[in-house]
Formats: C-alpha cells, sequence, structure tokens
C-alpha cells in the first residue's frame, strides 16, 4: 500500500514539474513572439521626398508704419479772413491748384491809393517831359539860360523816378491781391484741412496739408537673420500685403481701391544701417514703395512681406517639419532600414514655406511630415509619401 502510495506522489509531481517547465515555456516563447511581432511592426507616417525648388526668398514684417515721400502746406501768403475753401479731405489736387481763398479787406484800398499814386506821377512825368521839350526850343533860341534847361532834364528824371516807384508799388499792391488765394504747393492728395471759412489766419499759417501717395516709404528694425536671408540687395523686390491689414490709417486719403494680398508693389531697399558688412544682430532697414497706382494709403500695416523677384534653386524641404535639434536645426528621416531618424541639418535661405537644406539631406531622402509625435528614433516605420 504504501508502494502504491509512493508511486502516485512520485508521478504527480512529475506531472506537476512537467506543467511548470511547460508553462515557462510557453512564457518564454510568448514574449519572444510579442517582441518579435513589435520589433516586425512598422508606424504609418506621412513624409515627402526632398527635392530641387525655386525658392523666392522672403522677409516678413509684422508691422510698419507707412508714410509718403513729399508732403507740404498750402499756407497763407497774407493776413486775412478765410473767405471760402474749394478742397475736402481726401480730394486729389495738382500742382498750383487753387484751394481757397482769403480776404484782406485792407488789399483793395491799398491797390486804389496805389493807382491813384501811378496816374499822379504819370501826370507829373508827362508835364515835365513837355517842360524839357519847350527849354530845349528856347535855349536854342538863347531865349532861357543853360541853367534853366539843366533844372528841367533834372526835374525830368526825378519824375520818372517817382513814376517808377509808383508802378512797382502798384505791383506789390496787386501781388496782395493774389497772395489771398491759398494753392496748392504740390500734386497729390489733401490729408488734412486745418481751417474753415471765417478763420482768421496771419501771413505762414498752414491751411491745408497735401501729400504725394506715388511715392511711399517705411523704416523697420530688421533681425540681421532675416535680413540676410534675402541678400544680396541689389536685385529687384515687392511688397505683398492686404488691405485689410491696415490697422491705423492716418488719414484720409484720395486712395479708395481695394487691393488683395496678390497685389505686388515694387520695393527698393533705399537704406540699410548698419551695412551687412558689420556684424550686429539688428539693423535700421529703409524701403521705398512704388505706389503710382494710388492705392497704398498713410497708416499702419501688419503682415508685410518682403519678397525678392529672382528666385534661387536649392534642395529645400518645408519650414515645417524643421524642429530644433540641441541648438541647432534638424529633421526626421526614413533611413535606409526604414526605421526613424533624427538628422541634424544646415539651412539656407527660405520664401517662408519652403527652406534651403544646404548641408544634411540630398535629393530623394524622405522626411518624415507629420505624425512622429511620441515616436523615438531607431522605430520601424511605413510611410506614405506625398506627391509634389
Amino acid at each position: 500500500m504504501k508502494k502504491f502510495y509512493f508511486a502516485v506522489t512520485f508521478v504527480f509531481l512529475v506531472l506537476s514539474a512537467a506543467f511548470v517547465v511547460y508553462g515557462v515555456y510557453l512564457n518564454a516563447t510568448s514574449n519572444s513572439y510579442i517582441e518579435t511581432m513589435l520589433a516586425s511592426r512598422a508606424v504609418r507616417l506621412s513624409g515627402i521626398r526632398v527635392s530641387y525648388r525655386n525658392l523666392y526668398p522672403e522677409l516678413y514684417l509684422d508691422h510698419v508704419g507707412m508714410r509718403t515721400k513729399t508732403q507740404a502746406d498750402a499756407i497763407a501768403h497774407i493776413d486775412g479772413l478765410i473767405e471760402e475753401l474749394y478742397v475736402t479731405a481726401g480730394q486729389k489736387v495738382r500742382q498750383g491748384q487753387l484751394l481757397g481763398r482769403i480776404v484782406n479787406n485792407e488789399v483793395p484800398l491799398a491797390i486804389s491809393r496805389a493807382d491813384t499814386d501811378v496816374a499822379k506821377a504819370e501826370a507829373a512825368y508827362l508835364q515835365a517831359m513837355s517842360t524839357v521839350e519847350r527849354n530845349r526850343r528856347l535855349a536854342a533860341e538863347d531865349a532861357i539860360s543853360a541853367s534853366e534847361l539843366e533844372t528841367s532834364v533834372s526835374q525830368l528824371q526825378a519824375s520818372k523816378a517817382e513814376l517808377d516807384a509808383a508802378r512797382i508799388a502798384k505791383k506789390q499792391r496787386e501781388q496782395q491781391r493774389n497772395e489771398q488765394m491759398v494753392t496748392a504747393p504740390l500734386s497729390g492728395s489733401v490729408i488734412v484741412v486745418y481751417q474753415q471759412p471765417g478763420n482768421f489766419v496771419a501771413r505762414g499759417t498752414a491751411v491745408v496739408m497735401i501729400a504725394d501717395f506715388s511715392k511711399m516709404y517705411f523704416t523697420a528694425m530688421v533681425d540681421d537673420k532675416k535680413m540676410k536671408n534675402i541678400a544680396p540687395l541689389e536685385g529687384k523686390f515687392s511688397l505683398h500685403t492686404d488691405l485689410t491689414n491696415m490697422t491705423e490709417k492716418a488719414f484720409d486719403s484720395a486712395a479708395t481701391s481695394s487691393f488683395s494680398e496678390d497685389t505686388a508693389f515694387d520695393v527698393e531697399i533705399s537704406s540699410v544701417l548698419p551695412p551687412l558688412s558689420e556684424n550686429v544682430p539688428v539693423r535700421s532697414v529703409t524701403f521705398e514703395i512704388d505706389n503710382s497706382l494710388g492705392i497704398m494709403e498713410f497708416g499702419m500695416y501688419t503682415d508685410i512681406v518682403i519678397r525678392k523677384d529672382s528666385s534661387k534653386r536649392a534642395t529645400a524641404v518645408p519650414l515645417a517639419v524643421v524642429f530644433d535639434r540641441d541648438g541647432t536645426p534638424g529633421v526626421y528621416v526614413r533611413d535606409a532600414d526604414s526605421r526613424l531618424a533624427a538628422r541634424g541639418i544646415k539651412l539656407g535661405v527660405h520664401d517662408g514655406e519652403y527652406v534651403e537644406v544646404v548641408e544634411g539631406l540630398i535629393e530623394g531622402d524622405v522626411v518624415i511630415t507629420s505624425g512622429v509625435e511620441g515616436l523615438e528614433p531607431g522605430m520601424r516605420v511605413n510611410v506614405n509619401l506625398k506627391e509634389e
């Protein structure tokens, strides 16, 4: 009986050990199978092949103050009351155009007195001339002395001088009549009307401000890296913005036409201080805009893009895929083993959407564009390529 009990116990222990060993085997092989499956599974991502593109380097400015190159005040040239103004803010005018009239009641009286003075001087001159002619006949007949003739000639010369002075005074009074007219000092748009009819103004008082909008300009403080992105500065440039980007209108101008973000204005970079040859973080840059269409206005604008009109053909990737890699730019790529890898690159110019890759990538490399959040380099990837 004891032998049978020991035999059954032995068989039970052997079977238990066998089950334990088999369980350990199954667990080990299952973990190995799971690890193999995980290692062979590829994460699906989106990507793009590195290719050559024509990049138009650009400079983005978040806000600028647009001004006119030429503006001037139409001033009063005489004291008096403004009788009438013929222009309003926003109206276009030509150089020399009549803008208003000033009344000075002393001017007509002064002109009338000047007319009288000229008439008296003319009569005196004619009388002196007649006297000289008579005395010359008498002197020829020895009826008067030579000294009497010389005296009449001197009186004629004095009368001529008085007549000339009276005529000059009359012209000055007539000029005062013209000075009652306020005229435009240049062609452009009326942006400010300082006075109203009935106001008294002194000589030299500004009545109307006029600006020429055909040339605009603005000066901005530009980061050195942004400025060098559009270097060299000798080429042609264009400005792109939208009418809705005007945040503050300085004056009412005659520019009533709208423009879209596709509207381009020719731009000249007229001043860069300090020049690009000096190593400084920020530069003061002045841009001059051809606004011959008259649709850009005087005021503040946001979201300004200055674009170089000549392109650069370069190996390029989307700016959005570039990340900071310990202070240097980098991108995620699919390596030769179809695994995710981070690669450092060196960048060149950009056009606001794509950026030139000077080092680190070649044409045909696959750059990951989306889906890398939470992933680690080394993971197997299956990239869905976006066709350009």
